[in-house]
């Protein structure tokens, strides 16, 4: 039977809570959840300290001048001092960069959730398979090093673009989607890759992706705006897979009917 995508869909989500798949959720979401909040609150914490460490140099070196200079202290150093004494200062920073590392650490746990699922993806397809695709075989061939040595290209490839896009992150709106696409173009080659070379051989997968990009792009682009809701990317990496997986399964069942 051809399957659209409504019938993708629901099958996705019967398989993402079943309780063989919600299992095997557990360990991307805590490792993911584990790095993550290390990493924020590490960061968060050496910015703040910086800031206390700059605010008590600038409050002595104020002082000590007032003593010495007062009369050659002009009305910006008491501004400055001021509002470098003021707590309301602190707070902001506080604020600032809690806020901004939350931001940051919603695109780090995409990257972080896509590695730690990559392990899992053979096994997920696998369970995928015997469930509702046995008729359709896994050819999958790609090594460690093939695999290590695509994700430094993709991940060089990001990089540049996110250089590249740098003059359009000061245009309102449009900096949206500078900000977003090197992202989105990490996402969607990685998730791709995971499940492409995990059922397909190097060349059947070159074939399949020319015939199907407008149909890959829009799941992962789905998927990749969902990732983006605070949280997310913690919870549905594996279905991630299973989604894109039955996508992959539909479509070379479809071709063989």
């Amino acid at each position: 039977m051809i399957k659209n995508e409504s019938d993708i869909v629901g099958l996705s989500l019967k398989d993402f809570f079943s309780s063989e798949i919600l299992k095997i959720a557990i360990l991307p979401f805590i490792a993911t959840m584990f790095v993550v909040y290390s990493l924020f609150f590490g960061a968060a914490s050496v910015a703040l300290n910086s800031f206390d460490e700059i605010h008590i140099e600038q409050t002595t070196t104020s002082s000590g001048a007032f003593a010495q200079e007062q009369e050659d202290e002009t009305m910006m150093d008491n501004i400055s001092a001021f509002f470098l004494k003021s707590a309301a200062i602190s707070w902001i920073v506080n604020i600032l960069v809690y806020s901004l590392g939350a931001i940051a650490m919603v695109y780090v746990s995409i990257f972080i959730s896509l590695i730690v699922i990559g392990f899992l993806t053979p096994y997920i397809l696998n369970k995928i398979r015997q469930k509702h695709y046995l008729h359709i075989d896994i050819k999958g061939d790609i090594s460690i090093m093939g695999a290590m040595w695509y994700l430094i290209k993709t991940i060089i490839v990001m990089l540049i673009l996110f250089l590249a896009l740098i003059p359009f992150y000061f245009i309102p709106v449009v900096n949206i989607i500078a900000i977003n696409l090197p992202f989105y173009y990490l996402f969607h080659k990685l998730l791709n890759f995971d499940v492409g070379t995990t059922l397909l051989e190097k060349e059947e997968l070159k074939e399949f992706k020319k015939q199907n990009t407008k149909k890959l792009r829009l799941r992962t682009l789905k998927l990749y705006l969902m990732s983006l809701i605070p949280f997310m990317s913690l919870v549905l990496p594996v279905y991630y897979i299973v989604y894109i997986g039955h996508g992959y399964f539909s479509t070379l069942e479809n071709e063989n009917n």
